[in-house]
């Protein structure tokens, strides 16, 4: 297997933009898809937001059945069980597009990912049978019940239960599950519990498939959040419910493979759905900004604002690169596995940490973007009346659902260190003088002396300061070489590209020698530091004329 299609394979080479996927591949009626999808939003969820963030009774519902007569809630799953089986760029940008109001993308999120996947991965003929027609069309729906009141990250650590009746034919379940999205308008969910007891020579933390309608299944009440509101988000609680033998999704005592590789699903699509309300915060930020006048002119054309829109549009086109990229070779990946069940779930395990990456860069990019957008608003932003308000109160939970960025940052070294220790990736300083290898080489050497220091993934678990400064190198290289590689593969590229991957790049720069200097004196190692240089105020002010003439993000 090529270093292009080994996750993780772009920190020992020279990667090619040759190889590389980018939103400049999409073909026209994949452009008309994420049309659908955007005008979907636009002309029929936007305008309920109020209704859907009062959670009026009936509206989220309704929306979602709409949304499944155009196909949005059949993105993932093959053919064979009535779904579109879209390439993974594909579905991605569709989902993308359905960004504007959150709690509406979050609802397609889970019903595209964690409230179906599971069966597309893991189910045998007959549950596929069962459920995915049913998922395609909307008529069915699904919800992730994996999180417990007392267990959150330490998801292994549930204390949910399930015991096989005195006749066999029975599993017996009790147990609380927690922020369980969708759970209100669900029909099954995927639940995870301990089986007590051998069951033919198997025990542990397995997954089950629950119709929510079962006699001992009942949900809490709607909880009151500080963002996303209109979405459902409930307890799933369970006192003694019996479901079929036959509902172990997987296998008895596997249940953490179908947990962990259901939640890379969810990382990456998590990142791009970020990206895409990124995308709407900052365009409404800039119409604004456009039409405010303050001392004669608009304040658009402000140094202070000029400053924001540039780095903002730098930041989206970069983590813009990256998702697609990782998205597209995950896709490459299960194509040349065969594509099936198999296929996907082997891609996912290989991008486990591109897929931690574009969780966190997405995350983080909304944040800042969702902010600054408010600041640019001024006192309006502070308004409910205007977008902005919401825009904040929903980014902030998507760096704390599908595992906190705090934990994801522990994953990206530790799937590393994994990856190096069966021999799949060798870290080695390289010759080179361009700003990316001396990135990787920075990398390289820090790593390196951590494993020397640490020794396996139990020691760097205990210096979790030192995997966070490392998975932060990770990720400002992989966006700084993704937008790097993107224009370096566009035919037509404009200067503002061009400025976009300067001014990412030098960031980059100094942010990895930052974060290498800290882990050079803290493991007593000599780390050569990345060069780079050049104007980034000038930068950031040729973006923001770039963007203020086109009057949106359109890089």
């Amino acid at each position: 297997m090529s270093d292009q299609l080994i996750g993780g394979g772009w920190l020992q080479a020279a990667s090619s933009s040759d190889a590389i996927f980018t939103v400049e591949q999409f073909e026209p009626d994949h452009e008309a898809m994420f049309d659908t999808a955007r005008r979907f939003c636009d002309e029929q969820v936007w305008p309920l937001q109020a209704e859907i963030e009062a959670k009026k009774e009936g509206v989220m519902a309704g929306l979602m059945d709409q949304a499944s007569e155009l196909g949005l809630t059949m993105l993932d799953i093959p053919e064979a069980y009535d779904g579109l089986e879209l390439p993974m760029p594909v579905s991605m940008r569709v989902l993308e597009n359905t960004a504007r109001e959150q709690s509406m993308m979050l609802s397609l999120m889970v019903q595209n990912g964690i409230g179906s996947l599971p069966v597309v991965l893991f189910g045998n003929e007959e549950q596929k049978q069962a459920w995915l027609p049913a998922f395609a069309s909307g008529d069915k729906r699904g919800c992730y019940c994996l999180t417990e009141p007392g267990s959150g990250s330490d998801a292994l650590a549930a204390a949910s239960t399930a015991v096989l009746s005195d006749d066999g034919k029975q599993w017996i379940l009790n147990g609380t599950k927690q922020f369980i999205t969708n759970a209100g308008f669900a029909d099954v969910g995927f639940v995870f519990a301990k089986v007590v007891g051998d069951v033919e020579g198997a025990t542990g933390f397995s997954c089950f498939i629950v119709p929510l309608d079962t006699a001992g299944v009942t949900l809490g009440a709607e909880e009151d959040k500080l963002g996303i509101k209109g979405s459902s988000t409930r307890q799933v609680i369970m006192d003694k419910a019996q479901i079929p033998r036959a509902n172990v999704l997987g296998q008895i005592g596997r249940g953490h493979v179908i947990a962990f590789n259901i939640l890379n699903n969810g990382r990456y699509k998590l990142g791009g759905t970020a990206l895409g309300s990124a995308k709407f915060a900052f365009d409404a930020a800039l119409e604004y900004a456009q039409q405010r006048k303050q001392f004669g002119k608009q304040i658009a054309d402000f140094g202070m604002i000029k400053r924001k829109t540039g780095q903002m549009v730098a930041d989206i086109f970069a983590v813009e690169s990256g998702i697609y990229r990782a998205v597209g070779d995950m896709d490459a990946d299960s194509q040349s596995r065969g594509n099936d069940a198999a296929a996907k779930l082997a891609s996912m395990q290989n991008y486990a940490m591109e897929c931690s990456i574009l969780k966190i860069a997405g995350s983080e990019l909304l944040a800042g973007v969702a902010d600054e957008s408010l600041q640019m608003f001024g006192g309006y932003g502070f308004l409910e009346e205007y977008p902005a308000a919401k825009y904040v109160r929903d980014a902030r939970i998507a760096r704390i659902y599908e595992g906190t960025n705090e934990i994801n940052r522990i994953v990206m070294p530790r799937t590393l260190l994994k990856k190096i220790s069966s021999g799949e990736i060798e870290l080695t300083v390289v010759e080179g003088d361009e700003s990316i290898t001396q990135m990787k080489n920075s990398f390289a050497v820090c790593f390196n002396a951590a494993r020397s220091r640490y020794g396996d993934s139990k020691g760097f678990d205990r210096n979790q300061e030192v995997m966070a400064n490392l998975a932060d190198m990770m990720t400002a290289i992989y966006l700084a070489e993704s937008a790097t590689l993107r224009v370096a593969q566009m035919n037509s590229a404009k200067q503002v590209h061009a400025d976009s991957v300067a001014l990412v790049t030098l960031q980059s720069v100094a942010k990895v020698n930052q974060l290498a200097g800290e882990l050079a004196d803290h493991l007593q190692v000599e780390v050569p530091p990345a060069s780079g240089s050049g104007d980034l105020l000038g930068l950031r002010q040729a973006i923001a004329d770039a963007v203020n003439e086109e009057g949106r993000y359109a890089l």
